[in-house]
């Protein structure tokens, strides 16, 4: 029988989803002991859920409204300078590793809602298609 090996945790992003996945199991027990009127067990991990939490609050996540706005002056800067902005392109832009003199995106090696990224961008980059193509309208 094959025994699955663990590949060991190698980014702050693997730690974090561990952490926040270990929290979320203490919390359900928490419930459930609560529930069998277990406050011992209750008080044990509300414990751990204190100390998980403390180690989650050490990592720079940014909130949502941060994500949103980074992603907003990376899509809007691209439109400005004329070329409709493609997804592949503002994602590279967010995560990418500064190479050649350039900065590192805002979203490297940093904890984000992915969905929240790939739903904004999706969101914001139909806006800047709608707003040239009523535009081009108005030039017609």
């Amino acid at each position: 029988m094959l025994e699955k090996q663990s590949q060991g945790i190698k980014s702050n992003k693997q730690l974090f989803k561990l952490l926040e996945k270990r929290k979320n199991a203490s919390t359900r027990a928490a419930d459930e002991f609560k529930a069998a009127g277990r406050e011992d067990l209750t008080v044990k991990e509300n414990d751990q859920i204190g100390v998980l939490q403390a180690y989650l609050d050490t990592f720079d996540v940014p909130t949502p409204d941060e994500t949103v706005a980074i992603i907003e002056d990376i899509v809007h800067r691209s439109a400005s300078k004329g070329t409709p902005p493609k997804k592949e392109t503002v994602r590279l832009q967010l995560f990418s590793h500064g190479m050649a003199g350039r900065s590192d995106g805002p979203f490297r090696d940093k904890i984000v809602d992915e969905r929240l990224v790939t739903k904004t961008i999706d969101r914001l980059i139909g806006e800047v298609a709608s707003e040239n193509g009523a535009l081009a309208g108005d030039r017609a």
